[in-house]
């Protein structure tokens, strides 16, 4: 069931899945939407509350975007549901708003799950890997050309998927990507040592050893960064290691959010 939870500016679609402590809260990557943690549902809303959000900007929440201001979402998420701690779980760019509630909201943040999250110390080695076509994203949906920008993004090494399920799941939510994101003024939310030294929750930095250089050596540098930190390299994983790993994903999902 999916319920429209007020925030700063508009609504957020939200379903919420299962029940029992402590909540996860999963917040989904870049272009994408609720429905990429469809495995997590599966393998996990059996034991746990699981809250699945399409972030602002994205999927059905007309929210407006705002990359700075999702960090302010997380209270107001688990205020409606009546929760007061959950383990926030991200996803590539959505790392940076889980890490970021974490050090202005910690006492409403049980944990984190980072899953191919970036740090701004790491740039891409244009060596190993392609940088992202953003300026290119940007002018292709500014001029109405959003099926060409689903295409150019689909196309980048980080979203290369070997197994048709999860190539199916990921070309399914591309396919409804409308770049409202890319229309509105850009909003930084770093993601530093700083940072990550307020941080004191405990964290799970989870990278596969096939996603992009950057987020393998970002994945180190955020391990080594927070204070409570442990960390995982799933062999033979990409950049959508929660879909095409579901298993590996949720078994250590499950141990650490019961430790």
């Amino acid at each position: 069931m999916a319920f429209n939870v007020p925030v700063a500016g508009g609504t957020l679609s939200v379903e919420r899945v299962g029940s029992g402590a402590p909540a996860l809260l999963l917040l989904h990557g870049w272009t994408l939407d609720r429905r990429m943690w469809r495995p997590q549902v599966e393998g996990l809303g059996g034991h746990f509350t699981l809250l699945l959000p399409d972030r602002r900007g994205f999927g059905r929440s007309p929210a407006p975007p705002g990359l700075a201001r999702e960090p302010d979402d997380v209270p107001a998420l688990l205020d409606y549901f009546g929760i007061d701690r959950a383990v926030l779980v991200g996803h590539s760019q959505a790392g940076r708003v889980a890490l970021s509630a974490a050090a202005r909201h910690p006492a409403r943040v049980a944990g984190l799950i980072l899953l191919a999250a970036p740090h701004d110390a790491v740039s891409p080695d244009p060596t190993r890997e392609p940088a992202l076509p953003m300026a290119r994203l940007v002018e292709l949906v500014r001029a109405g050309e959003v099926a060409a920008a689903h295409r150019l993004w689909r196309s980048h090494p980080m979203l290369q998927v070997t197994d048709t399920a999860t190539a199916r799941l990921l070309d399914e939510m591309l396919g409804d990507y409308e770049g409202r994101d890319l229309l509105a003024p850009p909003e930084p939310l770093p993601v530093d040592d700083g940072l990550l030294a307020a941080i004191t929750c405990p964290a799970l930095v989870m990278v596969g050893d096939g996603d992009a250089w950057s987020r393998v050596q970002s994945a180190a540098r955020l391990a080594d960064g927070l204070a409570q930190a442990t960390s995982l390299i799933l062999p033979g994983a990409g950049h959508m290691a929660n879909i095409s790993h579901a298993s590996a994903c949720n078994d250590t999902i499950h141990r650490f959010v019961l430790m």
